[in-house]
């Protein structure tokens, strides 16, 4: 789980590198030629608005160009120079210059400005990088013609601008760039630290509490309290350990269960077949009253190991039920006659037929196991000893039939729990658990495959009521 706290803090780190790595493309790349082309617009826009005022003074001619700089377009000029750092030459048609305010034009003049200023006085603007012999700096010049109303040239401006002082300017911003990146890198570094070692501290416990689940420690305590994904993935965790708890108890109990319930009726089998051999001889009342108590208690085996297979089946999905119309009045006859031999049973209800549509041996089964249930948890002594009620009633909706016991009851906490697998509830004799603990959870699954409702009603020390609910109009499905 270290490795995934590298992992994070790796990601993280590389996530930083890559805004690092455009943000310096950016600075490299664009930013020089971005504030390049930011200066020379500072540059146009300059030359232009001083143009502009000495065009709007209604200048007829060269002469009105040169009386113009005594009055106050010779401010626009001295801004130029003073405000904006920048070098600023004005001359005639002749070419005679009428204000010059840098030393630079001294030189510039006489070799690569004098072209420049010549296409100007032919009523063109440019913009070129032009070096200085004597100073060897490189210069942006840009010429721009001053023309009268009519349109006809009367001068021309031009106004020059350092390169270095740009690029010295750039680099200023790359030197912060470098300080500002390491700065970042530190900070970065940290925080992907924390941040990882936050997210990988809840993954770390809920590693150790799936391990202790993987050992067999089922009731665990993950000790994380949060709202977010992984406080609901901590909460799962903690109820699937207690689940799996409580099933691996339930194995516990089923397995010590089945090997006391196999091992009575193998017993018998074993004591009678060892009887024939040794006392019956060849008297054959007592051969065949044996013989019919070990085919009973191999029924008795095959009924356990088939439920066994029907809740394998059910839960699974692979049970398929086959619908079919029948007469539900007529299995609950079958089912009194069936199970009146061990106690008594009997029927409350005033409908001859009730017609329904639904798996015949799957509703047999569970109202099969509902009535052995009753039985084995009815009440031994008083007015209501060994009696078990079958009803039927008809409602709006449907045919509700109720398996009616009076033993010991269901307290409320286990109504909900004895629907589970393997869970069983304690027999009236001697207060353990008895039976496999399959019998309901198979009749849950059989009516919930059929999509009917069911449920139990008890009143401890007195009755419970189990029931379930066909509707009178079920359609066959395929």
């Amino acid at each position: 789980m270290k490795g995934l706290r590298s992992k994070i803090w790796a990601w993280l780190m590389a996530l930083v590198m890559v805004i690092i790595v455009l943000l310096w493309l950016f600075q490299v790349v664009f930013l020089e030629n971005f504030y390049y082309k930011v200066h020379f617009n500072l540059i146009e826009d300059k030359i232009m608005a001083v143009a502009g005022q000495l065009e709007t003074s209604k200048l007829q001619d060269a002469t009105d160009l040169a009386s113009a700089l005594s009055s106050n377009q010779l401010d626009a000029l001295e801004s130029l120079t003073e405000v904006s750092g920048l070098g600023v030459m004005l001359i005639n048609n002749d070419g005679v210059s009428l204000y010059q305010e840098s030393l630079v034009f001294e030189q510039m003049f006489k070799r690569s400005l004098a072209a420049q200023l010549e296409s100007a006085l032919l009523g063109e603007t440019q913009i070129e990088i032009i070096s200085h012999m004597r100073f060897d700096t490189e210069y942006w010049v840009m010429t721009h013609p001053i023309k009268d109303p009519n349109g006809n040239v009367i001068g021309a401006i031009a106004v020059t601008a350092p390169i270095e002082a740009v690029s010295e300017t750039v680099g200023i911003i790359k030197q912060q760039l470098i300080w500002i990146t390491l700065i970042i890198l530190v900070l970065a570094s940290v925080v992907a630290f924390l941040i990882a070692r936050e997210l990988s501290r809840p993954l770390l416990k809920l590693e150790k509490a799936t391990q202790q689940i993987a050992e067999g420690q089922f009731e665990i305590e993950t000790g994380i309290i949060r709202r977010d994904e992984i406080g609901q993935l901590a909460r799962n965790i903690e109820e699937m350990g207690h689940s799996l708890g409580q099933i691996d108890q339930l194995r516990r109990d089923l397995i010590g269960n089945l090997s006391h319930e196999l091992r009575t009726p193998l017993s018998v089998i074993k004591g009678y077949s060892e009887t024939m051999i040794d006392v019956t001889g060849d008297d054959p009342v007592k051969r065949n009253k044996q013989l019919n108590l070990i085919i009973e208690e191999t029924n008795r085996l095959t009924d356990m190991i088939q439920d066994i297979m029907d809740l394998s089946r059910l839960q699974s999905g692979q049970m398929a039920l086959d619908r079919d119309a029948f007469d539900l009045m007529e299995v609950i006859r079958q089912i009194k006659l069936k199970f009146e031999i061990f106690t008594r049973v009997e029927l409350e209800t005033d409908i001859e037929m009730a017609i329904v549509s639904a798996d015949r041996s799957k509703i047999i089964q569970v109202l099969t196991n509902l009535t052995s249930n009753a039985i084995h948890h009815s009440q031994a002594v008083g007015e209501n000893a060994a009696k078990v009620i079958l009803k039927l009633i008809s409602n709006d909706s449907g045919y509700r039939v109720e398996i009616i016991d009076f033993g010991k009851g269901i307290p409320l906490e286990e109504q909900s729990k004895i629907w589970d697998r393997f869970y069983q509830i304690e027999s009236r004799e001697d207060g353990k658990p008895s039976g496999s603990g399959v019998g309901l959870a198979i009749v849950k699954g059989i009516l919930e495959a059929h999509q009917f409702n069911y449920g139990v009603d008890s009143v401890p020390n007195r009755e419970t009521h189990f029931w379930f609910e066909i509707p009178k109009t079920q359609h066959l499905q395929e």
